[in-house]
């Protein structure tokens, strides 16, 4: 009866992606109603379930980058202040209450007194510096916070990402019904939002590479996402082949060096190695046999993309950062120049391009934005963050729960270094570092 009812769920999903696309306009009711049902689930359930919260969480975490792609008319930031509210209504609700993890307070709390500096021209402006830059690391910080200590069983976790999955579903439909005709579209080396459902190419890719770890995540301990383990497969080569085809490579790196590595650390430390074997494999010819086609549907050029195959003059093409290695460069700088205060947040978007970039330009990577736009605090606050991952990778006591940590831990980082916190995904991934599995 479960798979039954997540079937059915599934393919209202499916069907809400068609209906998408011709009104898309209804995307912003839809953000609105996740928002109404969560407050009425999570304060009018008699009985209140931790896991409430983190359910909506996860569902909006795939939803975010569909609500853009659609055009919703609500604002930029919606889906990181959902997920912060979430949270909120869920500490009022729990009884026990909840340990802070003050390394985590101490990395956010670093960030605040730049606000203090940022010009106050107009408010709606100022409120945009702070809210684009900081909203991240607060839905990050109430995300840990949450869930530091929870007890969580790995079936649980595996039903979070089934909520995640739900509204990727129906960004896939998008796509694909947006997608030009491949037969007649000229492919080349370069992310395009025509193959990305018309939306940014690297936010799309980082999406689908969190649902391809999460779907990996089953594989490797024998929880379903979806209760089926054919339906999940045939969701690792959809995601895996409409992430290669958007051009853009960073989620889709992201996801496999986490990949790797956590599956490696798990053969390493388990007994049952054939088993794990067999999985890998599992996952590596999903993998081959997705790139094969994807190959052929793009006559090669998608090749070119990743270096691997020459293009149309002999050359490979250049492993190009979209800019992100200057802008590091140029944030390096701005961080010398103004080592104690920084250049208050969002005030590096301007000073980029009096830089040398050539034109005003946001972050792509969080952690020189954080050097940049906060100084000698930012600085601080930088260890902080990169170092509570190692803490927690060897702070673990049980192989699996290293496994997932390790999982998550270097998706998050990975998916802070390419393309910062412009969606709340990199802050999920970050807060599962902090439960403790069990079976």
């Amino acid at each position: 009866m479960q798979i039954l009812n997540k079937n059915i769920v599934l393919a209202l999903h499916i069907a809400l992606g068609f209906i998408l696309v011709g009104f898309p306009f209804l995307s912003t009711y839809l953000g609105l109603f996740v928002v109404i049902l969560a407050t009425y689930s999570i304060l009018g359930s008699k009985k209140y379930n931790d896991l409430l919260p983190l359910q909506f969480s996860s569902y909006i975490v795939g939803l975010e980058v569909l609500l853009r792609m659609c055009k919703s008319s609500l604002f930029w930031e919606f889906g990181k202040y959902s997920i912060i509210y979430f949270i909120v209504l869920g500490l009022l609700r729990r009884k026990s209450g909840f340990n802070m993890y003050w390394p985590i307070v101490v990395y956010f709390l670093l960030l605040l007194p730049s606000i203090i500096n940022v010009p106050l021209e107009s408010i709606n402006l100022w409120r945009q510096d702070v809210a684009f830059n900081l909203s991240g690391p607060l839905c990050l910080t109430a995300l840990s916070i949450y869930l530091y200590n929870v007890r969580l069983k790995k079936t649980e976790l595996a039903e979070l990402f089934y909520y995640s999955l739900l509204p990727i579903i129906s960004m896939s439909i998008v796509i694909i019904l947006k997608m030009p005709d491949m037969q007649s579209y000229a492919f080349s080396p370069y992310s395009d939002p025509s193959t990305s459902g018309g939306y940014g190419p690297n936010q799309v890719s980082t999406i689908f590479g969190f649902i391809i770890t999460g779907l990996s995540f089953g594989q490797i301990f024998k929880n379903n996402i979806t209760g089926s383990k054919s339906i999940d497969i045939a969701c690792l080569v959809l995601f895996i082949g409409l992430g290669l085809i958007t051009f853009s490579r960073g989620g889709l790196f992201a996801a496999m060096i986490a990949i790797t590595l956590s599956t490696s650390v798990y053969y390493f430390s388990n007994f049952q190695k054939i088993e794990i074997i067999f999985k890998s494999i599992l996952i590596l010819v999903v993998i081959i046999v997705t790139w094969s086609a994807i190959v052929d549907i793009t006559e090669g050029v998608i090749s070119q993309r990743y270096g691997i195959s020459e293009g149309p003059l002999g050359e490979k093409s250049k492993l190009d950062l979209t800019g992100r290695a200057q802008i590091y460069e140029i944030d390096i700088q701005i961080f010398k120049n103004n080592f104690i205060s920084g250049v208050w947040p969002g005030q590096g978007y301007r000073l980029r391009n009096i830089y040398g970039y050539g034109k005003q330009v946001a972050a792509h990577t969080e952690f020189s934005r954080m050097l940049a736009e906060h100084g000698m605090f930012g600085f601080i606050s930088l260890i902080c963050l990169i170092g509570i991952p190692f803490k927690q990778f060897f702070l673990t006591s049980t192989k699996d729960s290293n496994t997932i940590k390790i999982l998550f831990g270097i998706l998050a980082l990975l998916t802070l270094l390419h393309t910062a916190m412009r969606i709340s995904m990199p802050c999920f991934a970050f807060g599962l570092l902090f439960p403790k599995y069990y079976d």
